[in-house]
């Protein structure tokens, strides 16, 4: 029954489609793959690696959308912290794959309802439910099954294999913390070390850091505070921290810990990750998996931190707006000197561009229009002042801090008291 009711909801997402197989078949081949190294600041190399990324995570789906025997749950969490915050039910070429990460779940549930195996009872099921919460599911409601419970029974099931494996035990406890459970003490014990010493060096340190950063408990602000130090130390004279695995989870560590001091410490991490992809020019799946999020500067504590649809068509509709935020519209390189700012009404969890469309149905002083495209809606004009492709015109979004956006307005969600700059700009 349980089969046969996820089953029929693929039909109807592929009945969105058509022939859903065939179309995106053909779209896969056709979508370019353009090379990054020639951009000329390090944060348009950045931003055109994650979109080159994704696009060959994308390609590399298999005729079921999947990509492969119990890695559905990590190409959806890649997908989400590199560009996709959330799956809307209306993006079937997406939402397809979000249903093979269920099937995935529900076949090995099948088998084995406990999920005690090898293969699951060691840190794999953790991965799924940070997908559920990538998905917006609900993982103590998964088709009748409550995840959570069984998560928490690994750790006891499993415990002779987590004593000796922080990392995975440690994973264990992000999916937890990430579900918003309580986590006893004495798991926050047994991911404790002697300060400098992880069997597994970075990567376990790292996922032990995230685990205690997560949780926040004060009385393991030391324990917390070796294992980042011991990542920060680990750093090699090229800047890296040892392989691009490695390096993935120290720069999603850093980008956990919310300190913009050391940001830069993460630079030559990132760029190290970007010239891998580049240098394979058609990287293995779990290179993807590891590089993608860190690449984009988010970690596994990002995993569910945007707001959900609150509808069945995956839009958020409220009437009345709860915040403000402001809209400058600037062009200085026409013949149209123009700068004016707006008080844009906005609800929670609706993004930059739902603020766009609230501003122009409510003051007459302002329009714009907009065209769709793969990686979301482009603005083309405000005001009638229109971007102009055969004189390389665009219009950049830049943010409270000044900086240019890394997602576009149809993916960026703000908050009460943002400030945003549209500016007519020649790339």
């Amino acid at each position: 029954m349980l089969f046969t009711k996820l089953l029929g909801s693929i039909i109807l997402v592929a009945g969105v489609l058509g022939d859903v197989h065939s179309a995106f078949r053909d779209r896969r081949q056709a979508i370019p793959v353009d090379s990054c190294s020639e951009r000329p600041t390090f944060g348009e190399r950045r931003r055109c690696a994650v979109k080159d990324g994704v696009n060959q995570l994308l390609k590399k789906r298999d005729e079921d959308w999947s990509w492969g025997e119990r890695v559905q749950a990590e190409a959806i969490i890649a997908l989400h912290l590199a560009k996709y915050r959330v799956f809307k039910k209306t993006k079937a070429f997406l939402y397809i794959s979000v249903k093979q990460m269920n099937i995935d779940l529900l076949s090995a549930l099948s088998k084995d309802n406990s999920l005690t195996s090898k293969e699951w009872g060691r840190g794999k099921l953790a991965y799924y439910i940070l997908g559920m919460k990538a998905t917006c599911q609900d993982p103590r409601d998964f088709y009748d099954h409550d995840l959570i419970d069984k998560l928490k029974s690994h750790l006891t099931n499993s415990s002779s294999y987590l004593d000796s494996n922080k990392f995975a035990y440690s994973l264990i406890l992000i999916a937890l913390c990430k579900a918003g459970e309580p986590i006893d003490t004495h798991n926050l014990d047994a991911i404790s070390t002697t300060p400098g010493y992880y069997t597994f060096g970075v990567d376990e340190a790292s996922l032990v850091y995230m685990a205690y950063h997560c949780v926040g408990n004060s009385t393991y602000k030391n324990a917390e505070d070796a294992a980042f130090n011991f990542i920060l130390q680990a750093k090699n004279e090229n800047g890296t921290f040892g392989n691009e695995y490695s390096t993935a989870l120290a720069v999603q560590a850093i980008f956990a810990s919310g300190n913009r001091t050391l940001r830069r410490q993460a630079k030559t991490g990132i760029d190290y990750m970007i010239n891998s992809i580049e240098r394979s020019k058609v990287p293995f799946t779990s290179l993807l998996l590891s590089v993608l999020p860190a690449i984009a500067r988010k970690s596994l504590l990002d995993i569910g931190s945007w707001h959900c649809p609150t509808t069945e068509q995956g839009t958020t509709t409220l009437s009345t707006p709860t915040f403000l935020i402001g809209i400058t519209v600037f062009n200085n390189i026409t013949a149209i000197d123009y700068e004016h700012t707006w008080s844009a009404p906005l609800q929670q969890g609706q993004t930059l561009f739902d603020a766009l469309i609230n501003l122009n149905n409510t003051d007459q002083t302002f329009s714009f229009k907009s065209k769709t495209t793969t990686w979301g809606q482009y603005i083309t004009s405000f005001n009638l002042m229109t971007a102009s492709t055969d004189n390389r015109q665009y219009w950049q979004i830049s943010g409270t801090d000044g900086n240019p956006l890394q997602y576009g307005a149809s993916q960026t969600f703000p908050s009460q008291g943002d400030r945003y700059t549209f500016k007519l700009t020649i790339w």
